[in-house]
């Protein structure tokens, strides 16, 4: 973007108008007393580009709008800013390569001219967690020096209300992505609750896998067995049913049947008493652990009496007994874990005793059967057979119905696997999120460049009394040996701090410029206090800024009370060219404009 004219119009027969004020090819300087009306110049065309109006009541009644004519990659840009008389409403349009647009917001005109630019804004946060896009008001303070505060901090705008807002809004400038994005935020949110959402579904699961798991083996082994005794019964049902001697082949199954059962019935037997010898051994454990906290109990008893002694502890929490204190509340806290622990086995162990007390009764009325149809003299081979047949099919059924179990457990073993490796998928999503800007490399190397260009600009500008020890850190503060820049103004040094200001204003400009593509390619310094500047350094400095800005199709705008900077054949000088009650005036009635040609003229 070139600025190539800008011009106030007025407000009335009688209003305050300048003439058509053509910017340099690289320089433009503004040079005449105090009072000579720069800076009102200087805010009409930060005014055109969508900064807040903030003009004196005498601009506001004289003047209707600023017309400011410019250029974006060879197209002709034009906007029109209006002069509100209570500096509050806003209108202006922009007319680019033909098509205009009206806006009734500065939201609505810094969207609009942002991508007139080819700049697309990103959403941040805002100081108070909300959505926030950046505004030219908020941009443009990287390449406009307002008068007066604009020169007391690295980054001044008009409002600050988003987060970080001086690093935003060169990382916005310099086409890198934001520290705080708002789209980052929103996303890091939802992916917080999903992996609430996860984590409750990983919960359920586990209960329903801690519930069907209960008496169930599905060890590899088992499964194997009970795949075997599965083909061994059907084999034996097979047979039975193939079988020409029904009684003795039934007789004989069902004597097969009842040492098996007789087998299952002492296993059960056998592990419902080592059950009950262990809910016993877990109360006898309780019981002592509870005799430990007594015991603890008793001791802090003893040690808040001896803590009651003045001849022992002679001022209020004397910290004798600090360390017995700590000791106490931690193994307390131990034992009752403990407690926790053991309540938790044993009820597990009284639950697996309950369902084997359950099963042998059922084992039991089982070989009980067997038994009366193996012992009745009046039961004949045919209900033998049907016995058996009844026996073993039962018992595949409860084989089939085990292994049917272990697929089942298996199954939600494989549903929480699933759940909980999409809930480390979420996981390393909002680590990824968390984590944004802290490998961002390509930040990292702008703040290597500017702290490299910052001091090279200290040295043009002759800053003495400060380290060139500088630092940059993740939110572009940046410190000399430590002091920032509000440290080194407080001790009164306003001349080190202006030479401070200018020098990171600079290497911004020169790192900035050295992306040909990127819009905004001018710097404008609106009357630094030059009383305390050296000429010489003031000088040395705008010399280098013109030599950088010549090299990169750059202009500079540059506004001065004292030093008057000599231009080139390409270059602006704006003069007052209004007769006023003493001296000569940058705004005022066309009936009081003075010759044309001395007051905007290139440098002979």
């Amino acid at each position: 973007m070139r600025l190539k004219s800008l011009q106030i119009e007025p407000l009335g027969d009688g209003g305050w108008a300048s003439p058509l004020l053509e910017f340099g090819h690289r320089t433009t300087m503004l040079f005449a007393p105090n009072g000579s009306g720069k800076s009102p110049l200087i805010r009409a065309l930060a005014s055109a580009m969508g900064f807040p109006n903030n003009f004196r009541n005498d601009i506001l009644e004289k003047c209707k709008e600023v017309v400011l004519h410019a250029e974006s990659e060879g197209k002709a840009l034009i906007i029109r800013r209006t002069i509100d008389a209570k500096n509050q409403e806003f209108y202006a349009t922009i007319d680019f390569d033909g098509e205009q647009t009206e806006h009734h917001s500065e939201g609505t005109f810094s969207l609009s001219l942002f991508q007139t630019l080819g700049l697309k804004p990103p959403k941040l946060i805002s100081t108070k967690g909300e959505e926030a896009q950046p505004y030219i008001a908020t941009l443009l303070p990287v390449f406009y020096l307002i008068q007066g505060f604009g020169y007391s901090a690295a980054y001044r705008a008009p409002s600050s209300f988003i987060t970080d807002q001086f690093v935003e809004m060169v990382r916005f400038a310099f086409g890198l992505n934001p520290k705080h994005s708002y789209e980052v935020k929103k996303t890091l949110i939802e992916e917080k609750i999903a992996l609430e959402a996860q984590t409750r579904k990983i919960v359920a699961a586990q209960r329903v896998l801690e519930y069907q798991s209960r008496g169930v083996d599905d060890s590899d082994a088992n499964q194997a067995a009970l795949q075997r005794m599965t083909e061994n019964l059907t084999q034996q049902l097979d047979g039975l049913r193939a079988s020409v001697d029904s009684k003795g082949t039934a007789n004989s199954t069902l004597m097969e049947l009842l040492r098996q059962k007789n087998g299952q019935i002492r296993s059960r037997q056998m592990e419902l008493f080592e059950l009950r010898n262990r809910v016993a051994g877990i109360e006898t454990i309780r019981a002592e652990i509870d005799g430990e906290i007594k015991t603890l109990g008793l001791n802090e008893e003893a040690r808040r009496v001896f803590t009651s002694f003045q001849e022992i502890c002679r001022v209020p929490n004397c910290g004798l007994f600090i360390g017995s204190t700590e000791s106490y509340g931690k193994n307390l806290l131990y034992l009752k874990d403990q407690i926790k622990d053991l309540e938790r086995n044993s009820q597990r162990a009284e639950i697996r005793a309950e369902q084997l007390e359950e099963r042998l009764e059922e084992l039991g009325a089982e070989r009980q059967t067997l038994v009366d149809n193996l012992d009745s003299p009046s039961t004949s081979g045919v209900d033998q057979l049907v016995t058996a047949v009844q026996a073993l099919t039962k018992q595949l059924v409860g084989v089939q119905g085990e292994l049917g179990r272990i697929s089942g457990l298996k199954e939600e073993r494989s549903k929480l696997f699933k759940l909980e490796r999409e809930r480390d998928r979420i996981q390393d999503r909002i680590d990824e999120l968390t984590n944004t800007g802290r490998a961002d490399h390509d930040f990292n190397k702008l703040r290597l460049n500017l702290r490299e260009l910052t001091v090279k600009w200290m040295q043009t500008l002759a800053t003495e009394n400060v380290s060139t020890n500088v630092d940059i850190d993740l939110n572009l503060r940046f410190t000399f040996a430590g002091e920032t820049i509000e440290t080194i103004g407080s001790g009164g040094s306003s001349s080190t701090t202006i030479r401070l200001v200018l020098a990171i204003h600079a290497a911004l400009l020169e790192a900035y410029l050295s992306d040909k593509s990127r819009p905004f390619r001018f710097l404008i310094l609106d009357t630094p206090k030059q009383e305390e500047l050296h000429t010489a350094d003031l000088a040395r400095y705008l010399t280098e800024l013109e030599q950088m800005c010549e090299a990169n199709d750059a202009q500079i705008l540059f506004s001065s009370t004292e030093y008057d900077h000599p231009t080139g054949p390409k270059d602006r000088r704006w003069l007052p060219s209004y007769r006023g009650p003493d001296k000569p005036m940058f705004l005022g009635k066309r009936s009081d404009l003075l010759a044309v040609d001395e007051f905007t003229r290139p440098d002979s």
